[in-house]
């Protein structure tokens, strides 16, 4: 009995949260990406996984942990917008991909929060690149598609080690524009009946009520899931590439006052003013500037630094594949070098991701804020500078993944 009790403690002890109740990070350099800006020789202080205080002068709780930050930088954990982190292992293999549904019946209703691994070896690994947060979405990056289909709902996720990984369940609803096999002249007239369908749908005062709706086929489940896209209490998540595709879904989103979110948008920057005054927000990755397709001929390097001219608001990327999370912030560094503002940069791997997707609690280093927080050598911009740590809700991630087990194991001593 008393090996069992004492087992039982035990097992409760390591299920108790491993931050200290009052931890200060003092004499850093911080990047708050908050209207608080950058602050030289400041502090933190968080309690029980939020941020109590931050500031060039803080009080410091009586019996706080200190921790001398001098010569490190600190930023808010990353945020990675428009991911598969979490529901793929492989893309070859049908049980390691959960990155859509195309086989379903369900459309906007599918639910990308159930697919999240949190065992995932790949999370790991984008935590050491500093990411403490990504945004899942589900149904996009494919190409060519028979049909116009939602491709569901996306997710926010912690990438915190033993944490419960889902922070925003429904963050938006996704649609690929791109390749739709129908074609554009029944694509657009197609989805705007469909979307006008959806906000009848969500003005009604009967829960469920599908009288008059003009299109065939719908769901309870999926007009249930697309309603708060409709009161603009979430964002429709769009892929799509060509000026004037952009065009057209801003003019269908505006009429119906739609929160938008553009995906790719490598012709966005000929059409920066519009996404701009239709208050859309992009998600892009500030190097891909190579045409692959006649939906991206005007694709430029500067395509993120002029829409920030413009004042659209910018989530920056690396590939959508989460092997490449971790590279997030190299991303934001070359679209510095290309002429985006350094601020803008890091408040695009941070604070404007997790808002455009509805996650309040994180992404700033301000007061009240989840403390995601990443500390760094140096530069975070700068592919040279190390990760020191990254906090996750207050907690002190490893820094162990696959790759480092892989390189103790291979790599001899002194190599």
């Amino acid at each position: 009995m008393l090996k069992l009790m004492t087992s039982l403690c035990v097992a409760a002890c390591i299920s108790l949260p491993l931050y200290a109740q009052t931890l200060v990070l003092e004499h850093a350099k911080i990047i708050t990406a908050s209207s608080a800006g950058e602050l030289e020789d400041a502090s933190i202080v968080i309690q029980n996984g939020k941020i109590s205080a931050v500031g060039e002068t803080v009080n410091v709780p009586a019996g706080a942990e200190i921790m001398d930050m001098t010569g490190r930088t600190i930023t808010p954990g990353l945020v990675a917008a428009n991911t598969t982190l979490g529901v793929v292992e492989i893309n070859d293999r049908a049980n390691a991909n959960d990155s859509s549904a195309k086989t379903s019946d369900l459309s906007a209703s599918v639910e990308i929060q159930y697919a999240v691994n949190p065992a995932s070896t790949l999370i790991p690994v984008a935590r050491n690149g500093g990411i403490s947060r990504a945004i899942v979405t589900p149904g996009l990056g494919s190409g060519s598609q028979e049909k116009l289909s939602f491709g569901g709902q996306g997710a926010v996720i912690a990438t915190g080690d033993g944490q419960d990984p889902i922070i925003l369940p429904h963050a938006g609803v996704t649609i690929n524009l791109r390749g739709v096999k129908t074609g554009r002249a029944a694509m657009f007239p197609m989805l705007k009946a469909l979307l006008e369908d959806v906000s009848l749908y969500a003005a009604k005062e009967t829960p469920g009520d599908m009288s008059g709706l003009t299109q065939k086929n719908w769901t309870r489940a999926d007009l249930d899931a697309l309603a708060p896209v409709a009161r603009g209490e979430a964002p429709l998540v769009i892929e799509v590439d060509r000026a004037s595709d952009i065009s057209q879904m801003l003019k269908i989103g505006k009429a119906l006052n739609l929160k938008m979110v553009l995906v790719g948008a490598a012709e966005g920057w000929v059409v920066a003013d519009e996404i701009a005054e239709a208050g859309a927000s992009v998600v892009l990755n500030p190097i891909d500037n190579l045409p692959s397709n006649f939906d991206q001929v005007r694709a430029s390097i500067e395509n993120a630094t002029r829409l920030n001219a413009a004042g659209v608001r910018l989530a920056l990327t690396s590939n959508r594949d989460g092997h490449d999370v971790r590279l997030t912030r190299y991303h934001a560094g070359m679209a510095v070098a290309h002429g985006l503002p350094y601020d803008a940069a890091v408040k695009a791997i941070t604070v404007n991701p997790a808002r455009m997707f509805g996650d309040t609690t994180g992404g700033e280093i301000a007061v009240g804020q989840d403390a995601d927080i990443a500390v760094w050598s140096g530069d975070p911009l700068q592919p040279l500078t190390d990760l020191v740590v990254l906090y996750v809700r207050g907690e002190a991630q490893p820094k162990t993944d696959r790759l480092t087990v892989l390189r103790k194991k291979y790599v001899k001593s002194g190599e």
